[in-house]
């Protein structure tokens, strides 16, 4: 597969690398402040794209880096702006996602199997640390807390799993509101990213996401998504919260819908609904 990666300031310039493998099924670029100016959240909406996100993946090293998931049971870790190839990581299976803790110091994979992959990291060093169960299908999704001790696995089979990392017993484990159905699969799921709002939001394949309060995982609220047919499916290609979660961003195949998140009921600990 090939891989390509240019400068805002000379986007003229790319540099294209053969990357190997077969499909590139997740790349993540890292927007660490210190390395890449800061922008305003709504000037990069573009990045409710699950294609693309961002992720604390250098911690301190002075140069960005990009982590490609690939078919070929791979996740490579490769250095910017030259694409060389730091380290590359191998599995059993194809790798559809991975993540890296908001603290720089665990990774989480899932792929084309209902085993979980937690890595500790320091620097551009990866040590396995366990092999979880999510639930019974492959996994397209997961993603860490804002405090980097939950991370959360979303499933083919409608589940969304949630984990301790102080513990390797789950916590809860989430059904899709269409659970049961092909269009109820979890495709994205995110933790909001600042503290005291304590959310955790997954899309499901068409129509429908889902809200929790990770606080109990006791209330759930789930929103139908559509812009002008209100009985017609929607595929949902992407989530993610604004940087001060006062926003949910849904990606869709040719829009972006946006939902205000109620902060001052979380903060206050109100019964009224979360968005």
């Amino acid at each position: 597969m090939e891989l390509a990666v240019a400068r805002l300031s000379d986007p003229q310039t790319t540099t294209i690398v053969q990357s190997g493998g077969s499909i590139n099924n997740f790349v993540t670029l890292d927007r660490v402040p210190s390395v890449l100016p800061r922008r305003r959240f709504r000037d990069s909406a573009a990045f409710a794209n699950d294609g693309m996100t961002s992720l604390n993946i250098t911690s301190g090293l002075e140069l960005p880096r990009l982590l490609v998931c690939n078919n070929d049971h791979t996740v490579r870790l490769m250095s910017l702006p030259s694409l060389e190839l730091v380290t590359k990581l191998k599995f059993p299976t194809a790798v559809n996602y991975a993540v890296v803790s908001p603290d720089g110091t665990k990774m989480c994979i899932v792929g084309d199997t209902n085993e979980v992959f937690l890595f500790s990291k320091c620097g551009d060093t990866f040590e396995k640390i366990s092999v979880l169960t999510a639930s019974n299908d492959a996994s397209f999704s997961c993603d860490w807390s804002q405090s980097s001790e939950q991370f959360a696995v979303g499933s083919q089979d409608s589940y969304v799993t949630i984990w301790d990392i102080r513990s390797q017993q789950k916590m809860a484990q989430l059904e899709t509101f269409q659970h049961g159905q092909s269009r109820g699969a979890c495709r994205n799921v995110k933790f909001s990213p600042s503290s005291s709002i304590d959310l955790l939001a997954f899309s499901e394949h068409t129509s429908y996401v889902n809200i929790v309060d990770t606080r109990s995982f006791e209330k759930h609220q789930v929103l139908r998504v559509s812009l002008t047919f209100a009985s017609q499916d929607m595929q949902i290609t992407g989530l993610r919260f604004a940087p001060d979660s006062s926003s949910l961003f849904v990606r869709l195949e040719e829009s972006i819908l946006e939902y205000t998140v109620d902060r001052i009921g979380r903060y206050s600990f109100a019964s009224s609904e979360i968005i």
